[in-house]
């Protein structure tokens, strides 16, 4: 009886410290929910829930939009999204794949569609930490700062850049969130969607792209996270509303 009291006592300790030590953890907030709002033509307006893995790591994004309900899964290998599968896209890939070289650098991108595959060579200049992917004639880059965050795209079959002034002071949306390069080939390079020039740990203060060039307007929430995002462009203006979730860093 005495070896089994002090086998419960022994349990009861360690419970108590494994909960204070869970609860004297590291907590950081993670966007899991993106609203746009068009305040001109509501059939931009889009919906995005993210899910994360056990690595805080993006694991899964929903976008719902006019055009129903798309699915992205993220798989990852030694920490970098080596693939993405994607279900309820009108077009695009079945599965894209991220191949990356010995020094971790991606250096190209497989694309396959019904069976059959396409595949995209990355070219990275190192000096102005500049990935560009090449499509035949075409092509299209992103720069990003010493951080791995993104300040500028550039299209080949374009005149203009996207421009944005990131804040050097003020975090981000996903501050808390490890940058991937693949995000922005996947969402932002190829899907051409401004939502995802938000996959940034830094404040963005300013956007340009040819005639547009305005402000950002960043409101925080009382934890100090970014709640909207507004941008009033040359013939109308979008908002962003985000919803967070706390977690173990």
């Amino acid at each position: 009886m005495k070896n089994l009291k002090r086998i419960m006592i022994i349990l009861t300790c360690s419970t108590v410290l494994s909960c204070s030590s869970d609860d004297n953890s590291a907590k950081g907030y993670f966007p899991t929910n993106i609203e746009l709002t068009d305040y001109t033509n509501s059939i931009n307006n889009k919906s995005i829930s993210i899910s994360y893995n056990s690595n805080n790591r993006i694991s899964e994004i929903i976008l719902e939009d006019n055009n129903e309900i798309k699915t992205k899964q993220y798989s990852y290998t030694n920490g970098k999204i080596t693939s993405v599968s994607n279900t309820g896209f009108l077009g695009g890939p079945d599965v894209r794949t991220f191949v990356y070289n010995a020094s971790g650098i991606l250096s190209s991108i497989v694309d396959e569609t019904d069976g059959s595959t396409e595949t995209y060579l990355i070219n990275y200049d190192a000096p102005s930490n500049t990935y560009t992917l090449i499509d035949g004639t075409e092509s299209s880059s992103v720069q990003l700062d010493e951080s791995g965050n993104p300040y500028q795209y550039s299209f080949s079959y374009l005149t203009s850049n996207i421009v944005l002034t990131l804040d050097s002071n003020e975090e981000g949306v996903f501050k808390n969130v490890e940058s991937q390069v693949a995000l922005q080939f996947d969402l932002a390079l190829f899907s051409g969607g401004e939502l995802f020039y938000y996959f940034n740990q830094r404040q963005i203060n300013h956007f340009q792209f040819g005639v547009q060039d305005f402000d950002v307007i960043n409101n925080r929430d009382t934890n100090g996270n970014i709640s909207s995002v507004i941008y009033n462009f040359v013939g109308g203006g979008r908002q962003i509303d985000l919803t967070y979730q706390k977690r173990n860093l």
